[in-house]
């Protein structure tokens, strides 16, 4: 009986998948823009380019046949691309386009990609209501757009508010991102209190090392100005964005600490505080390593672009360790130590807590 509820519930999701990518396929009305599909790709090769460093491509001419799907009739618009596409795109039959029609020709804004994006987010729903409660997980989604949406109020505060500050606006966001999701998710229960505690001291204190360290040294070797397409001061820019990583980095940790600990709770009545210290402990070593290692691989796969366009131009890697990996590298080691501190941090409270008062989770 089980093995049927659970196929029901695959057909289920697949049917529902299917149904998003059609509706998603066949949008087209929603849109003021022009939307068009590619139905004919007439190409050829224009010439081959080579640089200074002798890397070499290849400049292609596309021209494509594109029926209008919320307009009427068909246009042909000529494509310009690199083999490599490092700074265009490839065109192919079935691609949806979004347009827009300057004096009486038609150009290409970019691809049409909600199809794609929609998809997977109901992928991504569909998934977390098979493996878990329609309760936990409206919850958990509930969460994510109250983040969104205080994310876009502290953008529009931080825009509009003249001389703002930029790492108190988003200390004060971090803090409410915490909050947010541990309530959502956790409840207003004292597992909620003392996570959302442990994440707020070890961020706070994680963040404070950085400032004294910085401060110390007067930023040498430090190039806050090579942070992209910065309107405001760099160096505090680096710190919101430090503040937030941090922030996620330990929530995760203290999380799993202290759930483990209340579970230690329920199973023994009476406990003493070395017994807590020494239980958060041993699995603050167990997942500190997988968390710094997997820090370290998000950042790798950040610079990796960067990196190789930096290694087929001439540049040395002293050079982009010094100027593309610098901060990337500086950011991974202080949510490294964030997540150390968070261990001892985390066992100290718990164990201190539960030592003194009998309390039910």
């Amino acid at each position: 009986m089980t093995f049927i509820k659970r196929t029901k519930k695959y057909w289920l999701v697949m049917i529902a998948l299917a149904a998003v990518w059609l509706f998603l396929r066949h949008d087209a009305f929603l849109y003021q823009n022009p939307v068009g599909e590619i139905t004919r790709v007439k190409q050829h090769t224009l010439h081959h380019i080579t640089d200074e460093h002798n890397n070499s491509d290849i400049v292609i001419n596309q021209t494509l046949t594109i029926k209008l799907l919320n307009r009427h009739g068909n246009v042909t618009v000529v494509n310009q691309y690199v083999a490599s596409q490092a700074m265009s795109h490839q065109y192919r039959i079935g691609d949806q386009l979004l347009l827009e029609k300057i004096g009486q020709h038609m150009h290409i804004l970019s691809l049409k990609r909600d199809m794609v994006v929609g998809t997977l987010i109901a992928l991504l729903v569909a998934l977390l209501l098979l493996y878990n409660k329609w309760r936990a997980t409206s919850w958990l989604l509930l969460s994510m757009l109250i983040n969104i949406g205080l994310f876009a109020g502290a953008l529009i505060l931080n825009v509009h508010v003249k001389n703002a500050n930029v790492l108190l606006i988003f200390s004060v966001l971090a803090a409410l991102f915490a909050a947010a999701s541990l309530v959502l998710v956790l409840g207003k229960t004292l597992q909620m209190a003392v996570t959302l505690l442990t994440t707020l001291l070890t961020t706070a204190m994680t963040i404070a090392i950085l400032l004294i360290s910085l401060r110390l040294t007067g930023n040498l070797g430090v190039h806050f100005e090579t942070m992209s397409y910065v309107t405001q001061v760099p160096a505090t820019l680096f710190m919101a964005q430090t503040v937030i990583g941090v922030l996620g980095a330990v929530m995760d940790e203290a999380a799993d600490i202290v759930a483990m600990l209340f579970g230690v709770r329920r199973e023994r009545v009476s406990v003493r505080f070395i017994d807590y210290w020494h239980s958060g402990m041993t699995v603050g070593r167990d997942i500190m390593g997988t968390l710094i290692n997997v820090l370290f691989m998000i950042f790798i796969a950040e610079t990796l672009p960067m990196v190789f366009l930096m290694l087929r131009n001439g540049n040395n890697w002293a050079y982009i360790l010094d100027q593309t990996m610098n901060l990337g590298i500086l950011q991974t080691i202080i949510s490294g130590i964030g997540i150390v501190l968070a261990v001892p941090i985390t066992s100290a409270l718990v164990g201190w807590i539960m030592s003194r008062k009998v309390m039910t989770p």
